[in-house]
């Protein structure tokens, strides 16, 4: 997490891409998802979540279309059970 990277599966002929990236600022993180979003410009779904500060003081997540909470969320709840921030 300390450098970002990349991680990818295939499940029943759905490809996951998971990317991750050290943040600074809410706006660092709304930069780094568009940039995301760009690059993967023909994804049905772009979900992500993200913690920012030292307490956690923003969180954020999006389930991008996919049914409520069944995304956005659950990756938001292991960034802060792993006790992530700025990422």
């Amino acid at each position: 997490v300390y450098q970002g990277g990349e991680g990818e599966i295939v499940e029943k002929k759905s490809r996951f891409i998971a990317t991750v990236c050290p943040v600074n600022s809410e706006e660092d993180a709304v930069r780094f998802i568009e940039k995301i979003k760009k690059k993967y410009w023909d994804a049905r779904h772009n979900c992500h979540a993200f913690v920012v500060g030292e307490r956690n003081e923003i969180s954020r997540c999006s389930d991008d279309g996919e049914p409520s909470g069944t995304a956005g969320k659950p990756m938001l709840d292991v960034l802060l059970g792993a006790g992530l921030h700025n990422v």
